[in-house]
């Protein structure tokens, strides 16, 4: 399944006693999560976050990304470019499954919210602000958005992957259930992007492939 998203589970809730209900998690595309929103500085964007992330460089990501061939210059993080990436590797953050950030020239414009290792909690609470919910089928998902365009992301028979580009939101699928959701700025000239950046981003991820030496 897609890279990057395989977690130690979390019961972080459960051993701190959490007993209250857990206020909505509301995913709005192409603004954000709650209160974390894209354009946030570091500071602001880790503020809003309970948990402490680990720090990955742009040739971590680039190598974790085309490791599994993974074609670099269709993914958006890579497309609108990124410095830097807080990931949640081990923990997810405690008010609200985020997985990873990712920052440019400090601000941030990638999000991935994740269900997996989500408490119980979390997977009831959160919601985009259509009313889709992880563990949705993939066919009820793309019904319900079946006015807004969206690009297919296939890795090997994979393709369970949608940028809904002029919305602002990545639907990640596996096995037909809705079990990841990205968040970044609406860009509707997506396909022109890729095109311009294509070249670049597939030479810098060449010496990262599956059938790479490094």
């Amino acid at each position: 399944m897609k890279r990057i998203l395989v977690f130690i589970a979390v019961a972080l809730f459960a051993q701190s006693g959490f007993a209250q209900q857990t206020e909505d998690i509301v995913i709005t595309p192409g603004v954000g999560v709650n209160k974390l929103k894209l354009g946030m500085s570091i500071d602001d964007a880790l503020a809003a976050l309970e948990g402490t992330p680990t720090w990955h460089s742009y040739t971590d990501q680039l190598s974790a990304f085309a490791s599994d061939g993974t074609r670099i210059d269709s993914v958006m993080q890579f497309v609108l470019g990124f410095d830097t990436c807080a990931r949640y590797d081990n923990t997810l953050p405690a008010n609200m499954p985020v997985f990873g950030l990712y920052f440019k020239k400090n601000k941030l414009n990638f999000i991935t919210v994740t269900s997996y290792s989500a408490t119980d909690e979390h997977l009831k609470a959160v919601k985009i602000n259509n009313g889709i919910r992880f563990h949705d089928a993939m066919a009820d998902c793309t019904e319900k958005l079946s006015k807004h365009d969206y690009l297919t992301i296939g890795y090997g028979d994979y393709s369970g992957d949608h940028y809904y580009y002029t919305l602002g939101l990545e639907m990640v699928y596996d096995e037909e259930k809705l079990t990841a959701i990205g968040i970044f700025p609406v860009t509707t000239q997506f396909k022109k992007l890729i095109a311009e950046k294509s070249k670049k981003l597939l030479d810098e991820a060449s010496g990262y492939g599956p059938d790479s030496e490094k």
